[in-house]
């Protein structure tokens, strides 16, 4: 099924909490399941926990266990979760036994999960959203096998891409063919596509996800950006009640967090696009078809694949070193 065929259902939806991405990329599935006559309760934890309850507030909402794995700085997020593995098997059966009471009290007859593998039910129908069918890591099978395994627990896999896996690549490729139906959902993104709005920023830096790296990012960013000539934006991606923390610096206008519809508009407004390589970021630069400067965050596989990948095939530009770093935002090369 897709997200346009399911109608007059009690859906419990579970975004993961990794960053934003997996909570913001679900807006549109959420907002079609909403229109369908369908009772959608939700249930994460964190910043996408905090992000759900400012875009529904009307939607009851569960917390959900806090997966505590936190990047490496030498070996990044996969690093993190092949050293915390046994920890995040544990996390995913925390999630498992947290929803047994959701189903219960709320009535749930069918379970949307993205990437959250605990949150599926054998009498229930469940189905997973991902766009990693295969993990892209030098451990390859190794690393691959358990996520399989858990993906297979699931009656249907929703992946948000097209059939020719033009925005995901090898990634929405399984090693080996998976026991669950693959269907492709077309990318999903919170964002529509508008030419209308001046420009008054040159860049726009946008950069959420795990500590540390999303702080080392950020005040490297705020650095650079000060020595552009010409105004410049920052929206560190950190969900908080005041969605109006906002302050100045010189050129450089920094807000805390905001709403999707001033996200949006100052996306708009920019020319420029900073953001992480995250699958999620590089299906909303698509949808507004924008200019992009993809920094994948060191040590994850996946992200670099995907800078790499896009900066190839020439949608986006990619940096991968503090002097490509300076040569595009200082100069503009």
């Amino acid at each position: 099924m897709t997200p346009n065929e399911i109608k007059d259902q009690v859906v419990l939806f579970a975004p993961l909490n990794w960053g934003l991405g997996h909570a913001t990329r679900s807006f549109p599935v959420i907002t079609q399941l909403l229109q369908n006559n369908n009772r959608v309760v939700l249930a994460s934890d964190g910043d996408a926990l905090q992000w759900l309850k400012s875009e529904f507030p009307g939607l009851t909402i569960y917390t959900l266990p806090e997966l505590k794995i936190r990047y490496s700085k030498k070996r990044g997020a996969m690093g993190g979760i092949i050293r915390h593995l046994p920890h995040f098997i544990k996390s995913v059966k925390k999630d498992y036994k947290a929803i047994n009471t959701i189903i219960e009290k709320e009535s749930i007859n069918l379970i949307i999960s993205d990437n959250r593998y605990g949150v599926y039910n054998p009498d229930i129908h469940s189905i997973l959203i991902t766009h990693q069918l295969k993990v892209n890591h030098p451990l390859g099978r190794f690393i691959d096998l358990p996520f399989r395994n858990f993906m297979e627990k699931f009656d249907e896999i929703w992946v948000p891409d097209f059939p020719d896996h033009a925005l995901s690549g090898e990634l929405s490729q399984p090693l080996e063919a998976l026991s669950a139906p693959i269907i492709f959902i077309g990318p999903q993104s919170r964002f529509k596509k508008t030419t209308t709005i001046e420009k008054d920023f040159k860049f726009l830096s946008i950069i959420s996800g795990p500590e540390p790296h999303r702080s080392i990012i950020n005040n490297a960013l705020n650095e650079h950006l000060k020595q552009v000539d010409a105004p410049c934006s920052m929206v560190l991606g950190h969900p908080q009640p005041d969605k109006n923390n906002f302050k100045k610096e010189e050129n450089l206008s920094i807000w805390s967090d905001l709403s999707s519809g001033d996200l949006e508009n100052l996306i708009d407004r920019s020319e420029i696009i900073i953001c992480r390589s995250g699958y999620s970021s590089i299906m909303d630069m698509w949808a507004k078809g924008k200019k992009a400067l993809l920094i994948p965050t060191p040590g994850q596989p996946e992200q670099i694949y995907l800078a790499e990948y896009h900066h190839k095939k020439g949608l986006f530009k990619s940096i991968l070193t503090k002097q490509d770093f300076s040569d595009y935002v200082i100069k503009g090369d």
